[in-house]
């Protein structure tokens, strides 16, 4: 006998019971200040301008690998030096979510964002004006703190502005700006090196940064949403019978299925086949101009303390070792971007030497290659994943559950491990740089595409407390990203190019495959875990 249950974390109801309409979810209330209501242009703003902070981010994270030939020659900075503050930056990486992400909770993302942008800022004119191996250490481990931020407050962000059924899309644009920055910013500081005097690349940066900068100040709006009534907060709660094979029964009757049935019913073309259950109140005034851009937006009722902030600093881990999607996002993206710093690296260090003898512009154009594959692997993660799990949830009488968008996963996931070896294995023999570039290519589009699917994953399972959960899987990342880093020089040094990379191939692969466990019994877990995440979003910073 069936049983009614309701929905564990991360399942929601995506599609009507005929499968003709989209229903918002999570359904956005009446109030039209509220993010999920705001128009499609002033969305767009606001992901255009965090777009293009990300991308000037990564950019001045990134763009000094190409360099290092220049740094070692002109200032005297060794291989080792300049390995060791690649590293550093990796580890400040792990760290700025833990103190910044409460703070973003509390006061509003505005000033969060806006800050660490001039920190940024400050941190690019440093670069340009480095003389010792005492500023290169510095000034890559303050622009890691700063650059920390955007690492788990986009897609705290995206959760704020965003439906579950766009967010797959919004996260590819994320990736597809980390990797432009990543990848194109060093062959564009490649020619400008070659052109004109290198610390221009740095002053390129600082022109960039500063506009986008001076835009946030007067155009980025606060997406934290504090209720008109604190404590009132339209809720949809739905039920039904789930059956053995994950999907919804027929015979389930509940309030909320009548009422989408009632409601689709009388749709039109006109309302985008989108259903929302409470229209917007026009009666509620739209906040200022000055409002939305206030520099601070807190709840007056709740006050920070030093037992707040120490709680999020410990919870992001406790939240870790707590979900199994969370330690999958971790793992996965830690690995991803450990092998983006293998290829950073790897590229400084061989691709200046013989048989390829590549000039300061060679070698950042060998960033291209990785660059074309993660766009095409963040699109492939996030429109087209996107509209999969819209296919998945018409089939499933319009339930959509979170691992759906894991049934791709593995697509990009053998790009990893086959890219690893065709990199690694013919630039150990010197081969031509177009198998090089291929094998680069393959790793770039892991990255993205992978990336894209896991993030976007640990947000549709946790939302509530996705702030904290990312900050968790960032200082994971980072902190397996140092560590390679870190080895990276010894490791070839000791094993080899090819038996190194012959490794890191059979990792890649074991990695990837972690996601056939979450496929197989990841409902389950939420299940079990519910009490746990209830217990935990009652515990965020309002």
């Amino acid at each position: 006998m069936q049983t009614e249950e309701r929905f564990p974390p991360g399942t929601q109801r995506i599609e009507d019971n005929q499968g003709d309409h989209v229903v918002l979810a999570p359904q956005p209330p009446a109030d039209p200040n509220h993010p999920l209501n705001w128009s499609k242009l002033r969305k767009g703003v606001h992901m255009t301008l965090l777009s293009l902070y990300t991308l000037l981010v990564f950019a001045i994270l990134c763009v000094s690998v190409p360099l290092w030939q220049k740094l070692n020659e002109e200032l005297g900075m060794s291989y080792e030096d300049l390995n060791n503050g690649y590293a550093t930056n990796m580890a400040t990486l792990a760290l700025g979510c833990i103190f910044f992400v409460p703070l973003a909770h509390r006061y509003g993302r505005r000033p969060v964002y806006i800050v660490t942008a001039l920190v940024m800022f400050g941190c690019a004119i440093w670069q340009a004006r480095q003389q010792t191996v005492g500023d290169m250490i510095g000034v890559n481990a303050l622009s890691g703190l700063a650059g920390a931020v955007n690492e788990a407050l986009f897609q705290v962000t995206v959760c704020d502005l965003f439906f579950v059924h766009q967010r797959g899309t919004l996260n590819g644009l994320y990736m597809a700006a980390v990797y432009t920055g990543n990848y194109l910013g060093p062959v564009a500081a490649g020619y400008v090196a070659v052109s004109q005097p290198w610390r221009w690349v740095f002053w390129y940066c600082t022109i960039f940064m500063g506009i986008v900068s001076l835009a946030m100040v007067f155009a980025l709006e606060e997406s934290k949403y504090i209720p008109v009534t604190v404590g009132v907060r339209p809720v949809v709660t739905e039920h039904t019978n789930i059956g053995a094979d994950n999907t919804p029964d027929d015979k389930s009757k509940s309030p909320t299925g009548d009422l989408l049935t009632e409601i689709s019913s009388t749709a039109t073309a006109a309302d985008d086949k989108r259903i929302r259950l409470v229209p917007i109140d026009t009666t509620i005034p739209t906040n200022s101009y000055w409002k939305r851009h206030a520099f601070i937006t807190k709840s007056d009722s709740i006050h920070l303390t030093a037992h707040d902030i120490y709680r999020h600093v410990i919870q992001p881990f406790q939240i870790l070792i707590t979900f199994p999607a969370v330690m999958f996002t971790a793992l996965q993206y830690g690995f991803l971007i450990a092998m983006l710093g293998v290829l950073a690296v790897t590229q400084a260090s061989l691709y200046a030497l013989p048989p390829y003898n590549f000039s300061t512009a060679g070698i950042g154009n060998m960033n291209i290659p990785p660059a074309v594959g993660a766009i095409l692997g963040a699109a492939f993660g996030g429109p087209l994943n996107d509209l999969f799990i819209l296919g998945v949830a018409k089939r499933r009488k319009g339930i959509y559950e979170p691992e759906t968008r894991l049934w791709l996963f593995m697509v990009p996931g053998v790009c990893m491990p086959l890219g690893l070896l065709l990199y690694g294995l013919t630039i150990s023999k010197g081969m031509h740089w177009a198998y090089n570039a291929v094998g680069a290519g393959f790793i770039g589009a892991a990255i993205g595409g992978c990336g894209d699917i896991s993030l976007t994953y640990c947000q549709d399972c946790y939302q509530d407390i996705i702030g904290d959960a990312l900050t968790s899987v960032v200082f994971v990342r980072n902190a397996i990203s140092t560590a390679l880093v870190f080895a990276v020089t010894p490791w070839m040094t000791g094993m080899g190019v090819f038996n190194m990379f012959i490794m890191l191939g059979c990792l890649g692969l074991a990695v990837a495959l972690t996601c056939v466990p979450l496929i197989i019994w990841g409902r389950r877990w939420r299940i079990r875990l519910a009490g746990r995440y209830e217990y935990f979003a009652m515990r965020q910073l309002a």
